[in-house]
């Protein structure tokens, strides 16, 4: 009796990749690619793109994300299948993305000095084309806990306010914090209601037993302490 020797005459087919929600559900979000990542966000295409297709489209115009987290809401709408919601979510998602960055960075170590803080604000806020106050949180072993936007606008007594700030002090049981603001002219010059504001809240922070540490003013390519230069 022959043997018969059984010939393949087609090649097993690949395995099919897994769809993107598949895939990070399997295997994590790391696992996912830039376009991947894209679909996701982006859910559904248009009659004449997939969702595949718009996500390709959209990396081959501006090359790479970084390009991509430029673009405003009027540019992403011109790609077709992307309106204003989409648009709106997708500029969502890269902020998240920044914000993160920006805090996963501060993290990073102990703040010895009102210095390292105020270089890094510098790069970050300069170009800003209007005030805003952020408050930098730290425990007692000035690890810091967290950088909070309390608001954005002129540094007067109507709007900005030492309860704001401690109340999120609290909140976050932080030992100490650094207020930093900008000034778009790019001046560094502490004005009247820089100093007066600065003032209210060490003595704020020491009649509730959280010390403010320093208060930075951040301009073109410069900032100033006031507690350096012995304002506070």
């Amino acid at each position: 009796m022959e043997n018969k020797v059984t010939v393949l005459t087609t090649v097993p087919a690949a395995p099919e990749r897994l769809l993107p929600r598949e895939l990070v559900d399997q295997h994590g979000v790391q696992a996912a690619s830039d376009q991947e990542l894209l679909q996701i966000i982006l859910r559904t295409g248009t009659s004449k793109y997939s969702v595949a297709k718009l996500a390709g489209l959209l990396l081959q115009h501006y090359d790479n994300l970084a390009f991509l987290a430029q673009a405003n809401l009027t540019q992403l709408q011109e790609f077709p299948g992307i309106g204003l919601t989409k648009a709106i979510e997708l500029q969502a998602a890269f902020e998240l993305g920044r914000r993160s960055l920006q805090q996963s960075q501060l993290r990073r170590g102990v703040v010895v000095s009102s210095g390292m803080i105020g270089q890094q604000l510098v790069e970050r806020m300069q170009g800003t084309v209007q005030e805003e106050l952020r408050v930098i949180y730290l425990d007692t072993k000035n690890q810091i806990i967290q950088e909070r936007l309390i608001f954005t606008g002129s540094l007067n007594s109507s709007v900005a306010h030492p309860r704001e700030i401690y109340h999120y002090a609290v909140l976050l049981s932080a030992a100490r914090l650094i207020v930093v603001h900008n000034h778009p002219s790019g001046q560094v010059t502490p004005s009247q209601n820089d100093l007066v504001f600065s003032q209210r809240l060490v003595k704020c922070g020491e009649m509730m037993g959280i010390q403010c540490l320093d208060h930075l003013i951040i301009g073109s390519k410069q900032y100033l302490s006031l507690r350096e230069a012995k304002f506070i």
